[in-house]
């Protein structure tokens, strides 16, 4: 009997170091696991900044871009407005001068001049 509990002994111990081992596999699993937690914690919090820094970067951008969309349809509208007034003022010059020359005679030599 006393070669049976130390077979059952010697066993448990056995099974014990196994499970030890065991332990000791999963702890370092757990530890690798970790540190790759970290690492991908550390790139997300890179990437978050990155993708922070684009943000504003698009944002001065379309500020900067507006801007000068608006500067550009000031100055448009501006030489429309300039351009407007020199052609009512060319037409009541031509008017002046049908008036001085006879409409019949400016609108004949108008249709010479169209070709057909």
């Amino acid at each position: 009997m006393d070669n049976e509990i130390k077979d059952m002994l010697v066993k448990l111990l056995e099974g014990q170091s196994r499970l030890e081992s065991k332990v000791t596999g999963l702890e370092t699993e757990a530890r690798k696991h970790s540190i790759k937690f970290e690492t991908m914690e550390e790139n997300i919090k890179i990437i978050a900044e990155l993708q922070s820094g684009h943000k504003e970067q698009s944002e001065i951008s379309f500020k900067n871009t507006d801007s000068l969309i608006e500067e550009k349809t000031d100055l448009l509208g501006g030489a429309v407005k300039s351009i407007s007034k020199d052609v009512k003022d060319v037409k009541e010059s031509i008017e002046v001068l049908k008036d001085m020359t006879g409409r019949h005679e400016v609108d004949i030599n108008i249709l010479k001049r169209r070709p057909v």
